[in-house]
């Protein structure tokens, strides 16, 4: 075993005399000590570094400041044969442990990292383009979990962000084909007067259509398969062309070419470009009556948009702010028994808990105040508990949308009342199913109320803010797994929903209103009564 010791920049080998690190067999492990110092300039370690390679195989990027004391990382390798690997996945690379140890052994407090860790793993092949992803082990429900990733086929690295200071690790491609799964490649345009937005491709069917991400720049651009092609040898990575309409809504023409990531195949209901008209639907099927400024329903299992006004539109989101607030806060894992001491920089306008500076209550308590009656000082509090600063929690929820591929979804505070917080419907939608995914956060948010008394004695009582569900406007027949509301006088009325239409069904339909003006606050209900009972039709 090799233990360093980084003093700023500098490593030096604790044995009798200094030398560079030599390239470590399976069996070895790899250890440094993060001094003050170091950790304040940031670092990144570099795991089996064969001859002839720049980098290690394995790579963990410790950005500057992650944590606020002295740190040992460990990191080893492990025989990928321990765990096993689910048929519809293939292991395209080794497989690493690392973990982040406290310098105090004595402090068993969880180790909280304040920002991300960059992982890095060397590709063993990269012949094909299945989509490939960093996985960890999560040995509590023994399964294999994707991190968001991007690869880097020049290099042969798959890249992936995690605040996990632990993680058994490896890289596994999705072996169910391109036509079922995203994929990563390169794009070229070519001229069609038939069409605008479509695509030539050989991998999916005519009529397929699908998402087109750039990249590099995070622009998406909804293509219809037309034709074949391209007609180039694979290594140069073409895996789609673009019509020049298509092409120019995601890069530049002059640039030849793009780096784009292909999502999964669409149905009838996808809105092709970027245009915001809904396309025509089965006749029979009234279309919903929308007044709202944007509004977007999608099948929850496909992300497929099954209607939508304005999907694309970047507006004030309000309190649906509190859903990645919920989810950063997660990421923490502060203690839901934690009591905290209410203070005056907890105070905010709007939906608010009526306690005083000096009062106590249990994050538990917080937690429900702001899911179940989207109290804005709850929020703050919640947020406060955690040792985190106010920015360095914003921070956090603009990383983690950045992480998510929410590129038009952007967070200057936790509550919502700023109205710079902003998204799209369907970045809201996509959100959604992603914080909804923990039990806590449905349960906070589908709660009719909440009750619950200061640690001084003081009861209160929190009704949910979605009053639409209480008076019946939102239809009780249907099965609710989340939901939240929000309003500003920038952003109107607005809500999610995340429904189902009978206990036997596996089929959630998650619809977003913005911004359904501010005259009358049931107008978003009505309204999504009208996606839920289209979009649940359609799946």
């Amino acid at each position: 075993m090799k233990r360093y010791y980084l003093l700023g920049g500098l490593s030096i080998l604790v044995i009798c005399f200094f030398i560079w690190p030599e390239p470590l067999n399976a069996n070895d492990k790899f250890q440094l000590h993060f001094t003050d110092e170091a950790l304040r300039r940031g670092y990144t370690a570099e795991f089996e570094i064969n001859p002839g390679q720049a980098w290690g195989n394995f790579r963990l990027a410790v950005v500057p400041d992650l944590v606020n004391e002295p740190v040992d990382l460990e990191i080893k390798k492990f025989n990928c044969l321990e765990i096993a690997v689910p048929n519809d996945l293939n292991q395209v690379s080794d497989c690493y442990i690392y973990d982040i140890l406290r310098e105090d052994q004595a402090n068993k407090e969880p180790l909280h990292l304040s920002r991300p860790l960059i992982i890095s793993i060397k590709l063993n092949d990269i012949a094909n383009y299945f989509s490939k992803k960093i996985y960890y082990w999560n040995k509590i429900s023994s399964e294999w979990i994707a991190l968001p990733s991007t690869v880097d086929y020049d290099n042969g690295y798959v890249r992936a962000i995690t605040h996990l200071p632990f993680s058994r690790l490896t890289v596994l491609e999705d072996t169910a084909g391109m036509r079922s799964r995203e994929v990563e490649g390169v794009a070229s345009w070519y001229q069609d007067s038939r069409h605008t937005y479509a695509a030539a491709s050989n991998d999916y069917p005519m009529g397929t259509k699908l998402k087109v991400t750039n990249i590099d720049n995070g622009q998406t651009v909804m293509v219809e398969v037309k034709s074949t092609g391209p007609f180039h040898p694979f290594s140069d990575r073409r895996v789609l062309d673009l019509t020049l309409p298509a092409f120019e809504a995601i890069q530049e023409k002059w640039k030849g070419v793009v780096r784009i990531q292909i999502r999964p195949p669409f149905g009838a209901g996808v809105i092709l470009g970027i245009e915001t008209t809904q396309p025509s639907v089965a006749p029979g099927i009234p279309e919903p009556s929308i007044q709202s400024h944007a509004v977007i329903a999608i099948n929850e299992e496909t992300e497929e948009i099954i209607f939508s006004k304005n999907y694309d539109t970047a507006l004030p989101i309000a309190s649906l702010t509190k859903l990645m607030t919920a989810a950063v806060f997660l990421d923490t894992n502060t203690p839901f028994d934690k009591v905290v001491t209410y203070q005056v920089g907890d105070n905010a306008v709007g939906s608010k808990l009526y306690v005083n500076p000096g009062e106590t209550m249990t994050v538990k308590d917080l937690w429900y105040t702001m899911l179940v009656g989207s109290a804005n000082n709850a929020a703050k509090a919640l947020a406060r508990s955690t040792g985190l600063s106010n920015d360095e929690f914003v921070n956090r929820m603009n990383e983690k949308a950045e992480v998510w591929g929410l590129s038009n979804t952007k967070f200057y505070d936790v509550t919502g009342l700023d109205p710079r917080n902003v998204a799209t419907v369907y970045e809201v939608a996509l959100m959604s199913k992603k914080v909804l995914k923990d039990f806590r956060v449905l349960q906070g948010t589908t709660s009719p109320a909440y009750s619950f008394k200061t640690l001084e004695g003081k009861p209160h009582t929190i009704e949910n803010s979605a009053k639409g569900v209480s008076r019946g406007i939102i239809n009780s027949d249907w099965i609710l797994t989340g939901m939240k509301t929000g309003y500003l006088d920038e952003a109107g009325y607005c809500f999610m929903l995340k429904a189902r239409n009978n206990r036997d069904s596996l089929n959630h339909v998650i619809t977003v209103i913005l911004n359904a003006g501010t005259s009358d606050p049931n107008l978003r209900y009505r309204e999504t009564n009208e996606l839920i009972n289209y979009a649940i039709t359609k799946i």
